[in-house]
């Protein structure tokens, strides 16, 4: 089986919605345009203190629909109280049920995302028109995404930016990054990463986390053509001042590895716990690796198991993987080879790589299932074309012995052949066989002796057997 990875990438997935600048209201509705702002992390000050949630939930509980709103973003961000989505959902859905356009847009985000609450695109976006209809600015915005990214309709890019460019004209800071990601990508407008990194600038330097977040993304991805991490560092730095758990994560792995960044593992791992506890997968996945290997603090197989299995629940394909590799090696957990090839199915139907070639691996010897052949070969074949250098070897192996497949040496030695390149040393001592036996290529004994001793050599006890009965070698 594969050991475990180390896998820290900058989050590259640039993030959108909306702001509203609230003028000549007051009281409740007040509360709730700014309680929206923050749901959008369209703001520019720090999350809700413990006190002010006290204050908002006595507002709450007296009936105000505003602040059933207000507080259930507060439980969803878990922002001066607990998260508790499932009650925010239900606060929303009674500010939505008392007529307050801002519980249809609070219903909106939990039916997209659905967290605490069976997700429903259709009915999001039958929400989030309802919210924009009432004039909520952040709606505006987030029909952009809902358009943007085909979320209860077909996508529509053109649309789609009609609403970014409504909702940063209406003082929108986050629909600022919404135009700024279409502009990266050239969707329904013509590419321009000058112009998007200007209005992810004019965003972040205005004092708004998720642009400040994206300018450090687009700093340390060299999207404009050059690479800046110290840049991306500062952003980074200011993006996590405000708790936005991506640019805390991504500011702990920057302390980790030192880079852009005076290292330090301590400050780095605390980041990056703090972005698993508000409830973001790839931080939850991130944190198990760090206990995994000891990381910034004791290596802790309980924690680990802990963390991936809170991304693997939130549908982390990577996270998925690795819970199975917990459950089949016994990491943390008592070793339990079906529940492992549960997990590995789940990340293999998203297309993660290594699950796939895990899968086929358990199929083929029949761990933790019934041994199936054509299973195998199926889930193999697709990790194979991936570049995965165990599960080529292995399908290699099976057209060699015929195993799911009819014989075929060439093909054999077409996908043995990628793997020994990678240095996989059951696949150079099998592919040193193909050669010494003229098998699926031309005869070459000094070929295939040199191959099967490389792979003895690499630890392949059956190439070091093998190189034993070669007589004089």
């Amino acid at each position: 089986m594969k050991s475990f990875k180390i896998f820290f990438a900058a989050l590259t997935a640039l993030m959108f919605a909306v702001c509203a600048r609230a003028e000549n209201i007051s009281g409740g509705e007040k509360l709730a345009r700014e309680c929206a702002a923050y749901m959008d992390w369209d703001f520019d000050g720090k999350p809700v203190s413990t006190k002010r949630y006290a204050e908002i939930k006595a507002l709450a509980d007296s009936g105000d629909p505003y602040a059933k709103f207000a507080q259930g973003v507060c439980l969803y961000m878990g922002s001066g109280t607990a998260q508790n989505t499932a009650e925010a959902a239900m606060l929303f859905s009674q500010a939505a049920f008392a007529g307050n356009p801002y519980g249809h847009f609070g219903l909106g985000v939990a039916l997209s995302d659905g967290l605490g609450i069976p997700e429903n695109d259709k009915s999001a976006l039958r929400s989030m028109k309802l919210a924009h209809d009432a004039g909520i600015v952040q709606a505006t915005n987030m029909l952009g995404t809902f358009y943007y990214k085909g979320v209860g309709a077909a996508p529509n890019y053109a649309r789609s930016v009609g609403y970014f460019e409504a909702a940063a004209n209406a003082g929108s800071l986050r629909a600022k990054a919404s135009l700024a990601r279409a502009y990266l990508e050239g969707k329904g407008v013509e590419k321009d990463a000058a112009k998007a990194e200007n209005l992810l600038k004019e965003a972040a330097d205005a004092g708004n986390a998720i642009a400040q977040n994206n300018l450090a993304v687009f700093y340390s991805e060299g999207l404009g053509g050059k690479t800046d991490i110290f840049a991306a560092a500062r952003y980074f730095e200011k993006s996590a001042a405000a708790e936005y758990p991506p640019a805390m994560l991504s500011l702990g792995i920057l302390m980790i590895e030192g880079t852009g960044v005076d290292a330090n593992l301590k400050k780095g791992l605390e980041l990056i716990e703090k972005a698993a506890n508000a409830g973001n997968a790839e931080a939850q996945n991130t944190l198990a690796v760090c206990y995994r290997n000891g990381i910034g603090a004791d290596a802790n197989y309980a924690l680990a198991f802990y963390w991936y299995g809170k991304a693997a629940e939130q549908g982390l394909a990577v996270a998925q993987n690795n819970l199975a590799d917990c459950y089949f090696h016994g990491v943390g957990i008592s070793e339990d080879k079906a529940e492992a090839v549960k997990w590995y199915r789940r990340a293999a139907a998203q297309g993660d790589v290594n699950a796939q070639s895990n899968l086929g691996y358990c199929y083929l010897d029949g761990i933790g299932t019934k041994r199936s052949a054509a299973d195998a070969i199926k889930w193999l074949k697709l990790a194979a074309a991936k570049g995965d250098v165990q599960a080529q070897s292995n399908l290699g192996t099976c057209y060699v012995n015929g195993i799911g497949v009819g014989v075929d040496y060439a093909e054999a030695v077409k996908w043995l052949s990628l793997a020994a390149e990678k240095d996989d040393a059951q696949a150079q001592g099998n592919l040193g066989a193909c050669y010494y036996n003229g098998l699926g290529v031309a005869e070459d004994r000094a070929k295939g002796i040199a191959l099967i001793r490389k792979a003895a050599e690499g630890g392949n006890r059956d190439a070091a057997a093998a190189l034993r009965r070669i007589k004089g070698h």
